[in-house]
């Protein structure tokens, strides 16, 4: 008759251990879905920091396309010159060529400005201690 009393005392302490292990297995699973979750978020911003990177680059490559050929054309106005009579005529034309030329630059340089700002904004969007604040 005293079996019966132990076997349900078994039973109930039995039953107290795997509650707790529920829960830490829930606790654990959390926080990997946390970390899942943040690594997500790091993926998703350096995604959006290259799409903006490339974005830059193909006008950076765009503005030394245009350059190319201005000094293509600079140099066809050099060959032009080269005849005596049209010395006057092709130094004006290079002036013309060559203030095109410096707007190219110029526009060069300040894509190349903009692509640094928008890699260095991508690199502080995706840095871990932004993910911390959040």
């Amino acid at each position: 008759m005293a079996a019966p009393p132990v076997a349900a005392a078994l039973a109930a302490a039995s039953s107290i251990p795997l509650g707790s292990m529920g829960k830490w297995i829930d606790s654990l699973w959390k926080n990997y879905e946390n970390a899942l979750k943040g690594q997500k978020e790091v993926i998703t911003s350096m995604q959006v920091g290259t799409y903006i990177a490339i974005k830059d680059l193909d006008n950076i490559r765009v503005l030394i396309d245009r350059i190319e050929i201005e000094i293509e054309a600079l140099l066809q106005n050099v060959d032009f010159v080269i005849e005596e009579e049209a010395v006057k005529i092709g130094i004006e034309e290079i002036k013309k060529k060559l203030g095109v030329f410096m707007k190219n630059v110029e526009d060069l340089g300040v894509q190349a400005d903009t692509c640094s700002r928008d890699i260095r904004r991508a690199r502080n969007c995706g840095s871990p201690e932004d993910h911390k604040a959040s």
